[in-house]
Protein backbone atom coordinates (compact mmCIF):
# COMPACT_ATOMS: atom_id res chain seq x y z
CA UNK A 1 0.00 0.00 0.00
CA UNK A 2 1.43 3.41 -0.93
CA UNK A 3 0.97 6.44 0.96
CA UNK A 4 1.02 9.59 -0.84
CA UNK A 5 3.35 12.52 0.06
CA UNK A 6 0.27 14.69 0.77
CA UNK A 7 -1.01 11.89 3.29
CA UNK A 8 2.59 11.42 4.89
CA UNK A 9 2.41 14.96 5.14
CA UNK A 10 -0.49 15.26 7.27
CA UNK A 11 0.87 12.69 8.96
CA UNK A 12 3.72 14.47 10.28
CA UNK A 13 1.86 17.56 11.29
CA UNK A 14 -0.11 15.05 13.18
CA UNK A 15 2.90 13.91 14.94
CA UNK A 16 4.41 17.42 15.48
CA UNK A 17 1.20 18.43 17.42
CA UNK A 18 1.11 15.47 19.33
CA UNK A 19 4.65 15.85 20.61
CA UNK A 20 4.95 19.78 20.57
CA UNK A 21 5.18 21.14 23.65
CA UNK A 22 1.91 23.32 24.71
CA UNK A 23 2.06 26.69 24.61
CA UNK A 24 0.01 28.68 26.62
CA UNK A 25 -3.22 30.52 25.03
CA UNK A 26 -4.96 33.41 26.68
CA UNK A 27 -8.19 34.63 27.41
CA UNK A 28 -9.82 37.50 27.05
CA UNK A 29 -12.90 39.07 28.63
CA UNK A 30 -14.58 42.25 27.57
CA UNK A 31 -17.39 44.30 29.15
CA UNK A 32 -19.59 46.85 27.71
CA UNK A 33 -21.54 48.90 30.20
CA UNK A 34 -24.86 50.90 29.85
CA UNK A 35 -24.86 54.77 29.47
CA UNK A 36 -24.23 56.48 32.44
CA UNK A 37 -27.53 57.96 34.13
CA UNK A 38 -25.54 60.26 36.88
CA UNK A 39 -23.06 62.87 35.69
CA UNK A 40 -20.83 65.54 36.92
CA UNK A 41 -18.98 68.46 35.77
CA UNK A 42 -17.67 67.43 31.95
CA UNK A 43 -19.87 64.00 32.42
CA UNK A 44 -22.74 65.99 31.97
CA UNK A 45 -22.16 67.15 28.62
CA UNK A 46 -21.39 65.78 25.26
CA UNK A 47 -21.79 61.67 25.94
CA UNK A 48 -23.13 59.70 25.93
CA UNK A 49 -20.98 57.77 28.31
CA UNK A 50 -20.18 54.04 29.46
CA UNK A 51 -17.72 51.93 30.36
CA UNK A 52 -15.85 49.57 28.96
CA UNK A 53 -12.95 47.26 30.11
CA UNK A 54 -11.36 44.49 28.27
CA UNK A 55 -8.69 42.12 30.41
CA UNK A 56 -6.31 39.52 29.14
CA UNK A 57 -6.04 36.77 31.64
CA UNK A 58 -3.49 33.48 31.25
CA UNK A 59 -6.36 31.63 32.62
CA UNK A 60 -7.99 29.40 30.60
CA UNK A 61 -9.76 26.32 30.42
CA UNK A 62 -11.02 24.24 33.02
CA UNK A 63 -9.19 27.06 35.78
CA UNK A 64 -11.91 29.11 34.58
CA UNK A 65 -14.91 27.18 35.09
CA UNK A 66 -17.04 27.18 37.90
CA UNK A 67 -14.58 29.80 39.72
CA UNK A 68 -15.76 30.82 43.24
CA UNK A 69 -15.02 34.47 43.58
CA UNK A 70 -11.63 34.48 43.08
CA UNK A 71 -8.79 37.81 42.81
CA UNK A 72 -7.34 36.83 39.44
CA UNK A 73 -5.23 40.05 39.03
CA UNK A 74 -2.35 38.40 39.00
CA UNK A 75 -2.53 36.70 36.02
CA UNK A 76 -3.57 39.08 33.86
CA UNK A 77 -1.42 40.12 31.02
CA UNK A 78 -3.20 43.30 29.69
CA UNK A 79 -6.29 45.34 30.48
CA UNK A 80 -8.23 48.40 29.58
CA UNK A 81 -10.27 50.73 31.30
CA UNK A 82 -12.13 53.44 28.78
CA UNK A 83 -15.67 54.95 28.62
CA UNK A 84 -16.46 57.18 25.82
CA UNK A 85 -14.75 60.58 27.22
CA UNK A 86 -11.35 60.45 26.22
CA UNK A 87 -9.80 58.95 30.03
CA UNK A 88 -8.09 55.54 29.80
CA UNK A 89 -6.48 53.54 31.90
CA UNK A 90 -4.47 50.75 30.95
CA UNK A 91 -1.40 48.73 31.74
CA UNK A 92 0.79 51.45 29.98
CA UNK A 93 -0.66 54.72 31.44
CA UNK A 94 -1.47 53.29 34.50
CA UNK A 95 1.76 51.05 35.51
CA UNK A 96 1.93 52.38 38.70
CA UNK A 97 -1.65 52.77 39.41
CA UNK A 98 -3.56 49.62 41.09
CA UNK A 99 -5.41 47.08 39.15
CA UNK A 100 -7.99 44.96 40.94
CA UNK A 101 -10.16 42.04 39.53
CA UNK A 102 -11.97 39.43 40.71
CA UNK A 103 -14.51 37.49 39.20
CA UNK A 104 -17.02 34.58 40.02
CA UNK A 105 -17.38 32.06 36.92
CA UNK A 106 -20.12 29.90 35.49
CA UNK A 107 -19.29 26.33 34.16
CA UNK A 108 -18.21 27.38 31.00
CA UNK A 109 -15.88 30.69 32.25
CA UNK A 110 -18.74 33.18 31.76
CA UNK A 111 -18.65 35.67 34.60
CA UNK A 112 -21.05 36.08 36.78
CA UNK A 113 -20.15 38.31 39.76
CA UNK A 114 -17.25 40.55 39.57
CA UNK A 115 -15.68 43.47 40.75
CA UNK A 116 -13.64 45.24 38.44
CA UNK A 117 -11.65 48.20 38.35
CA UNK A 118 -8.57 50.26 37.61
CA UNK A 119 -7.23 52.94 39.65
CA UNK A 120 -4.43 55.69 39.60
CA UNK A 121 -1.35 55.77 42.39
CA UNK A 122 -3.46 58.81 43.81
CA UNK A 123 -6.94 57.14 43.36
CA UNK A 124 -8.15 60.70 42.39
CA UNK A 125 -8.95 58.82 39.13
CA UNK A 126 -11.15 55.55 39.38
CA UNK A 127 -12.85 53.61 36.67
CA UNK A 128 -14.82 50.46 38.12
CA UNK A 129 -17.60 47.91 37.53
CA UNK A 130 -18.59 45.41 40.30
CA UNK A 131 -21.55 43.48 40.14
CA UNK A 132 -22.93 41.46 43.71
CA UNK A 133 -19.65 41.37 45.03
CA UNK A 134 -18.61 41.51 48.53
CA UNK A 135 -17.57 44.64 48.07
CA UNK A 136 -18.34 47.66 46.06
CA UNK A 137 -22.04 49.44 45.48
CA UNK A 138 -24.55 46.95 46.69
CA UNK A 139 -25.81 45.48 44.06
CA UNK A 140 -23.91 46.77 41.63
CA UNK A 141 -22.49 49.68 39.63
CA UNK A 142 -20.67 51.23 37.09
CA UNK A 143 -18.84 54.43 37.34
CA UNK A 144 -15.70 56.78 36.16
CA UNK A 145 -14.17 59.68 38.25
CA UNK A 146 -11.47 62.10 38.45
CA UNK A 147 -12.07 63.61 41.68
CA UNK A 148 -12.60 61.51 44.63
CA UNK A 149 -16.05 60.65 46.84
CA UNK A 150 -17.69 61.94 43.20
CA UNK A 151 -16.64 64.92 43.74
CA UNK A 152 -15.71 66.49 40.63
CA UNK A 153 -16.25 64.83 36.80
CA UNK A 154 -18.03 61.69 37.49
CA UNK A 155 -20.53 59.32 35.02
CA UNK A 156 -22.53 57.09 37.18
CA UNK A 157 -24.97 54.14 37.14
CA UNK A 158 -26.27 51.43 39.51
CA UNK A 159 -27.94 48.15 39.16
CA UNK A 160 -27.62 48.00 35.69
CA UNK A 161 -25.12 45.42 34.77
CA UNK A 162 -23.93 45.17 31.15
CA UNK A 163 -23.09 42.30 29.56
CA UNK A 164 -19.40 39.99 29.32
CA UNK A 165 -17.63 38.70 26.35
CA UNK A 166 -15.20 35.78 26.34
CA UNK A 167 -12.66 34.75 23.83
CA UNK A 168 -10.29 32.24 24.07
CA UNK A 169 -6.99 32.84 21.92
CA UNK A 170 -5.24 30.02 19.86
CA UNK A 171 -1.84 28.37 21.28
CA UNK A 172 0.74 29.99 19.15
CA UNK A 173 1.98 26.83 17.96
CA UNK A 174 -0.92 25.97 16.29
CA UNK A 175 -0.28 28.50 13.88
CA UNK A 176 3.09 27.01 13.53
CA UNK A 177 1.88 23.64 13.09
CA UNK A 178 -0.78 25.08 10.28
CA UNK A 179 1.62 26.64 8.56
CA UNK A 180 4.45 23.65 8.57
CA UNK A 181 2.40 21.66 7.13
CA UNK A 182 0.94 23.91 4.28
CA UNK A 183 4.65 24.48 3.44
CA UNK A 184 5.44 20.32 3.11
CA UNK A 185 2.58 19.78 1.35
CA UNK A 186 3.33 23.06 -0.93
CA UNK A 187 7.19 21.48 -1.50
CA UNK A 188 5.45 18.10 -2.11
CA UNK A 189 3.57 19.36 -4.82
CA UNK A 190 5.97 21.45 -6.82
CA UNK A 191 8.48 18.31 -6.36
CA UNK A 192 6.19 16.24 -8.16
CA UNK A 193 5.07 18.61 -10.91
CA UNK A 194 8.94 19.49 -11.56
CA UNK A 195 9.19 15.48 -12.34
CA UNK A 196 6.06 15.35 -14.30
CA UNK A 197 7.97 18.44 -16.67
CA UNK A 198 10.69 16.66 -16.95
CA UNK A 199 9.19 13.79 -18.12
CA UNK A 200 9.79 12.77 -21.95
CA UNK A 201 6.91 12.83 -24.12
CA UNK A 202 5.88 9.41 -25.30
CA UNK A 203 6.24 8.67 -29.34
CA UNK A 204 3.14 7.36 -30.63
Amino acid sequence: MRISRTAFALVLVFLFAVAAPSAKADTIYTYTGNDYATCGGTYCSGGPYALSVKFDTTLTGNALDSLPFTDITATIASFKFTDGSGLTLDNSNNASGTLQIEISTGASGNILTWFVGAYTSSANTQMQTNWDSPSGFIPGADFSETTPFFAGDFGFISNKPGPWGMVTTPEPSTFVLLFVGMGMIGVFRLRKRCREDRRPLRRS
